[in-house]
């Protein structure tokens, strides 16, 4: 690509610690923090991703360093919209590479697009760090606009105990004989969430409760008795902090204390693990009115995202 000479070749399971030190500078660059994982990175892409051979790019200077990627993703069965991402580091930029990623697999995402989606309208989509400029700039050359932003949220964890559910709820951690019910609340709570795509339970899995860095101490289900919410929480690389990656309370049991029960539990049992911080990613406009519940028990705002979307027509 361009006139350095690059190596270029498709995603390998090896490259997964390479490709968190990249992502990570390149979230740090817009002001973001390093959150992601060799083994979480590893994860989404052989869930997301349906051919690494065609839908991957790595590219590494002679040295052997990674110094850019680019990922298109396939949307489930149920699905409608696709992902482009990856990046270009800082000391890489301005040199041609990013705009010859964009270009490729935004190709691959209409080869894509025609040869799954049966003539139905796709969207497709790509995240950046709010201070990343240069790429939000880059994306809306090929047509991109920005479309939704998103918090990413943290609160210290907490000794204290937690705050308690509502009358007849009960809490209690999650084990695997919960995965069916979590799995179904996962999938009806979320049903009105932008951007959601339904998945059978077994990709459900692979990027939940399966996967390495699942967190079933940190992880709570409420019963009333059936389940009335869940929240499902992770391995930070940062090892003083924990991640709390879903949560979904059923509309009956909605604007009733649980969402505050359930996220002080998570404090709480972090605090108990030896964590210090809890984070979180939720939408800056979410209609549930998640951002004040995070909010009022202590969660602040560390760096903004923001979603870029083009559309696919038939």
């Amino acid at each position: 690509m361009g006139a350095d000479p690059l190596l270029r070749r498709p995603y390998q399971a090896a490259d997964a610690p390479a490709l968190a030190d990249l992502i990570n500078t390149i979230e740090q660059y817009g002001g973001g923090l390093p959150g992601q994982s060799a083994e979480g990175l590893h994860r989404l892409i052989t869930t997301l991703v349906r051919s690494a051979e065609s839908d991957s790019t790595m590219l590494f200077e002679p040295g052997g360093r990674l110094v850019a990627a680019g990922f298109t993703t396939t949307p489930p069965a149920e699905g409608s919209l696709l992902y482009l991402t990856g990046g270009v580091h800082p000391q890489w930029r301005g040199r041609g590479i990013g705009r010859d990623l964009v270009g490729y697999h935004l190709a691959r995402a209409c080869e894509i697009h025609r040869a799954y989606a049966g003539g139905a309208t796709w969207q497709l989509m790509a995240h950046n760090q709010c201070g990343n400029a240069d790429a939000g700039r880059l994306l809306e050359r090929f047509g991109f606009q920005p479309v939704r932003y998103w918090f990413d949220m943290a609160a210290p964890a907490r000794p204290e105990p937690p705050l308690p559910p509502p009358p007849g709820v009960d809490l209690v951690p999650y084990t695997p004989s919960h995965e069916d019910g979590v799995y179904r609340t996962h999938q009806e709570t979320f049903t009105d969430t932008w951007g959601f795509q339904r998945r059978d339970q077994p990709g459900w899995r692979d990027l939940t409760v399966g996967a390495k860095t699942f967190r079933h101490d940190l992880s709570f289900v409420a019963l009333a008795p059936e389940i009335a919410g869940f929240i499902l929480a992770y391995d930070h690389p940062d090892e003083t902090r924990a991640y709390a990656g879903q949560m979904g309370v059923v509309p009956q049991w909605r604007r009733r204390g649980l969402a505050s029960a359930l996220l002080t539990s998570v404090l709480h049992a972090a605090a108990q693990a030896g964590h210090t911080v809890v984070e979180l990613h939720v939408d800056a406009a979410s209609p549930t009115g998640a951002v004040s519940v995070y909010e009022k028990i202590g969660f602040t705002t560390e760096s903004n995202v923001v979603t870029h979307a083009l559309t696919l027509a038939p």
